[in-house]
């Protein structure tokens, strides 16, 4: 049969930072090759709305949602049987039931090839659920469909898969519940060499792993690994890390390039985000410039605790320790998350789906903050957004003397294509 991949983008728009997309990728290896398959991400072309296909498969994240019910629409009407995956398909399954004729929750290892023979005899279930993390030892990501499409040169890769921590505002922990399972060591190098035989437009490898550190010892291990490679690679992790000084220097001689790093704000209890609780952030900054590792710096802002006076020193403080990447996120609940519950106990929504919602756009609040007003909220993140990629603030931070520096070509690539898609995506309609 004919089976179609869809990845929906938030407003059918393109995005400068596209990577390829790796829970479509784990599909397509577990996907018998008699089957013809094609792919098509929103995110870097046009997704058709006329394929002569017998299967359109679609992965959302909860700002895709709309984008995605609409796709599906068209392809149901048509009579074509449409499943729907993903974060928002796990988080809030039985609104997705209605917009497909199979939802799957949780990982797909264990139900995909289950799905695609009751597809084949006549006899789908409505859902396909697989809520405790399978083994991914072998798991293949196959990216054979990508080769020719015009993705990032920044290829991900995935180690391990969920985090320890359970934040608040986190969907990870939400779908997850804490859980972590990693893959072979043996394997991921094996998938890296390949990638850079086959992949021309490969320059550096990210760990896409919510916590590269969720498992301290197996880490370890990778980076030495890593380290006979001698590539160029950037991952996530928590900053508990930054205790363990000979771990960043590691990190470095095995080529890591850039961290992002959760630092989501000054004050941090009230996110149950327990790995920020004691650390000395000045330290630990100083640790990883030290050994020429850029840092992304990533705040979750409009906790209850926050004013409109934190917008100027978060601001401040990017600035002060010149971050390579600062993200200025605000806190958006995610359905399914602790901090949309209590944020709906609370009768603090500002839409009933915000998701769903003609009036919502891409940056605004989401909900009542505590000691601003809507309108002081979203002034004071686009100033953060736009004042620190300004281009003379770019500049500035490039010549630090540090890790910037010492990655020049990598700061100002990727902080030209983070530039565009700040004004790209502001204000945009779901």
């Amino acid at each position: 049969m004919k089976i179609a991949f869809l990845r929906p983008n938030m407003a059918g728009q393109r995005s400068n930072d596209a990577i390829e997309p790796l829970g479509l990728s784990v599909l397509i290896g577990l996907t018998d090759k008699k089957h013809e398959m094609v792919v098509y991400d929103e995110r870097i072309e046009d997704i058709p709305m006329d394929l002569d296909v017998d299967l359109v498969v679609i992965t959302t994240f909860t700002v895709t949602a709309k984008r995605a019910y609409t796709i599906a629409k068209n392809y149901r009407e048509k009579g074509i049987y449409v499943v729907m995956g993903g974060y928002h398909a796990s988080l809030l399954p039985e609104e997705v039931k209605e917009h497909a004729d199979t939802v799957f929750v949780g990982s797909g290892e264990l139900t995909w090839g289950k799905f695609l023979e009751d597809f084949e005899n006549g006899k789908t279930e409505k859902v396909y659920e697989c809520l405790k993390l399978p083994n991914i030892d072998d798991v293949v990501y196959d990216r054979t469909l990508f080769k020719d499409k015009k993705y990032s040169f920044i290829v991900p890769v995935q180690f391990g898969r969920g985090c320890m921590h359970k934040c608040e505002f986190c969907t990870i922990g939400a779908v997850h519940k804490g859980d972590y399972v990693h893959r072979k060591i043996e394997n991921v190098i094996k998938e890296i060499k390949q990638i850079f035989i086959e992949n021309k437009r490969a320059k550096i490898i990210y760990f896409v792993d919510d916590n590269i550190f969720s498992n301290k010892k197996k880490a370890v291990e990778l980076f030495n690994e890593l380290k006979k490679l001698k590539i160029k690679w950037a991952c996530q992790g928590s900053i508990d890390i930054a205790q363990d000084e000979k771990l960043i220097k590691l990190m470095s001689q095995a080529g890591c390039v850039e961290m992002l790093l959760g630092f989501e704000n000054i004050n941090i209890k009230k996110m149950n985000k327990v790995a920020n609780y004691a650390f000395d952030y000045e330290k630990i900054i100083k640790i990883f410039r030290k050994n020429k590792i850029l840092v992304h710096a990533s705040y979750v802002i409009g906790y209850d605790y926050d004013t409109k006076d934190c917008f100027d020193e978060i601001l401040e403080f990017s600035k002060k320790n010149k971050f390579f990447l600062s993200g200025f996120n605000p806190a958006l609940p995610i359905p399914g998350t602790p901090l949309y519950d209590r944020l709906k106990a609370e009768n603090r929504l500002l839409y009933d789906k915000w998701w769903l919602d003609d009036n919502f756009r891409y940056g605004k609040a989401a909900f009542k903050p505590h000691n601003m007003t809507v309108e002081e909220f979203e002034a004071g993140i686009l100033k953060c957004k736009v004042e620190y990629n300004k281009h003379r603030n770019i500049w500035r931070r490039l010549f630090d003397g540090g890790a910037n520096s010492a990655h020049p070509l990598i700061f100002l690539a990727v902080n030209y294509i983070n530039r565009k898609e700040v004004y790209n995506k502001k204000g945009i309609k779901l």
